[in-house]
């Protein structure tokens, strides 16, 4: 086993650099990190793993800039819950969870924070706050939160905008002692905030420890955590590329994939790549011909070819792995040609001319751009393979690529006929800002008050997301009570109301189709194969199962 050993000059310098302000991680020289090969002492056990950190960055969850520090953070502060890789609530401080309406009462475990003190129903509402006014993903996830207060000491009340039956998913907000982030050492400089996470910073911050005060320390393998300074990318890639590190998370965001050798897993995330609809644009207006674009699409191989693995085809508009809808969700992830042709041939595309292209009586073509940004690549690839896809059905789709700037005010003006995105769904699984007029990704969706002004000027469009849906109602979407419902649009409002269920979304949406979802993203985390029992991972915490971690 190659380690690098520690000398007690550098763990002074990594002290005295501390001190000063800037938290020092361990160097090449004095870096404390093994190689992937390596299982531990000849028929020992390895009691410790290595795990990269930035010195420069921050241990404050709600101010730490890389990835690795905030994933870091998940092990340094337990939230309220956290969900399992299938999107499953799992409880951690929280002992229950209690919705009524437009109110959700949070009773707490008997929790210590690792300097010994109690965790209270104070300290969850002062993180909340911190977590609701941050520019993290917390704040992102908290959008329905009001406000919380505390309730004697253990409990704590948060009040919504409006009733979500899954608003628990997004109550895995850090918990942090009251006012610890703000504490400072001797020097004025600050130091990171009290946790009552499973580990807790060691005495001289440059590596993690069993937090004996919120767990029992006996019950994990891996008594520390050793960390390997990473101040930029190319020393992120170095030492990933060679295995100095024991994990490593990364949510391929930018398409870039790090490689390194070991075990990987794969992190489901709720990134839904779908096709953006003009629901005003010539024929996109007709649900029959959104429906035929849909079963055209081989979601399998956009996956597969495009995403090189690295998604999960979309079966309907919920993640495939939620458990409410999926004996509702059937859309099919390989193309149908017979159900595609179908549709085309009953809204009167039954023409091919020389061009292969299919045409209506009229000579209408079914000709589209899709708008893609032409700085992910990743998308790039997927938009061209789906228009090659839909091509062998009549289709000519021209794949126009535009830098982010301008494809964002294309997708503001109205300026496109369908176009491919990204779009980070909540816990909570809220597709409202998809499917709402006026949500921030309802690109396409009209205005309900200008179908009758568009009907009266000749323009192309005939029916918007509020009334389209009288097709879906003749189709026989039913609410949950047995009520006939006009759109899925209709089927989200009532949802909050608990009149509908997110299964009648689900079946709603599928009919209407007012976007076509393609697939959700998945990330990756790699580990070294030594190490056994890792399991459930999930980007709510990449270490869910951490006290099972063994070196064989």
């Amino acid at each position: 086993m190659k380690i690098y050993k520690k000398t007690a000059v550098c763990a002074v310098l990594a002290a005295a650099l501390l001190l000063s302000g800037c938290r020092a991680g361990i160097s090449d020289s004095s870096s404390s990190g093994a190689t992937l090969s390596a299982g531990g002492e000849s028929g020992t056990s390895r009691s410790y793993m290595t795990l990269l950190y930035s010195s420069a960055d921050s241990f404050n969850p709600y101010t730490a800039k890389t990835d690795v520090n905030r994933q870091l953070c998940r092990l340094l502060y337990e939230p309220l819950v956290k969900l399992d890789d299938a999107f499953n609530v799992s409880y951690s401080v929280a002992r229950a969870v209690e919705l009524n309406g437009t109110e959700c009462r949070v009773t707490l475990k008997d929790v210590d924070f690792s300097d010994g003190t109690k965790v209270t129903a104070d300290d969850v509402v002062y993180s909340f706050n911190l977590a609701k006014n941050s520019g993290t993903e917390y704040a992102y996830k908290l959008y329905l939160a009001r406000s919380a207060s505390a309730s004697g000491s253990e409990s704590v009340i948060f009040r919504l905008e409006k009733a979500d039956p899954y608003f628990a998913n997004v109550l895995d907000f850090p918990i942090i002692k009251k006012g610890s982030d703000s504490q400072t050492d001797s020097d004025s400089v600050s130091i990171p905030p009290v946790g009552c996470g499973r580990y807790k910073l060691n005495e001289d911050m440059t590596g993690l420890v069993v937090n004996g005060a919120s767990v029992d320390a006996s019950d994990y393998n891996i008594k520390e955590i050793q960390l390997i300074n990473a101040p930029d990318e190319e020393s992120l890639s170095h030492y990933v590329e060679v295995g100095a590190a024991d994990m490593y998370y990364s949510d391929i965001s930018d398409g870039n994939i790090l490689r390194m050798s070991g075990e990987r897993v794969s992190i489901n995330l709720n990134n839904l790549i779908y096709i953006g609809v003009n629901n005003a644009y010539g024929d996109l207006t007709q649900e029959v011909l959104r429906q035929a674009i849909s079963s055209g699409i081989d979601r399998s191989a956009v996956c597969r070819d495009s995403y090189y693995n690295n998604a999960i085809a979309a079966n309907g508009f919920f993640n495939p792995l939620w458990e409410p809808v999926k004996s509702v969700q059937n859309i099919e992830t390989t193309a149908n040609a017979e159900i595609t042709i179908e549709n085309l041939e009953k809204i009167g595309y039954n023409n091919l001319d020389s061009d292969g292209i299919r045409r209506n009586k009229s000579g209408t073509g079914l000709s589209f751009e899709l708008l893609v940004n032409s700085e992910n690549r990743l998308r790039v690839s997927a938009a061209k393979l789906i228009a090659e896809q839909l091509s062998q059905y009549g289709f000519r789709i021209k794949v126009v690529e535009k830098p982010y700037s301008e494809y964002t005010e294309d997708l503001n003006s109205g300026n496109f006929q369908l176009y491919l995105a990204e779009v980070a769904i909540t816990p909570n699984m809220d597709l409202s800002n998809l499917v709402l007029e006026g949500g921030s990704a309802a690109y396409g969706i009209k205005k309900p008050e200008e179908d009758d002004e568009n009907a009266e000027n000749g323009g192309q469009s005939s029916s918007s997301a509020s009334s389209s849906g009288s097709e879906s109602a003749a189709s026989g979407s039913e609410s949950s009570d047995g009520g006939e419902v006009s759109t899925a649009a209709m089927l989200i409002e009532g949802f909050y109301s608990g009149k509908n269920t997110a299964a009648d979304i689900a079946s709603a949406l599928q009919t209407e189709m007012p976007f076509i979802p393609v697939c959700y993203r998945t990330g990756v985390l790699f580990y070294n194969d030594n190490i056994e029992n890792v399991n459930n991972s999930s980007v709510s915490d990449i270490y869910f199962s951490i006290e099972s971690y063994k070196f064989k």
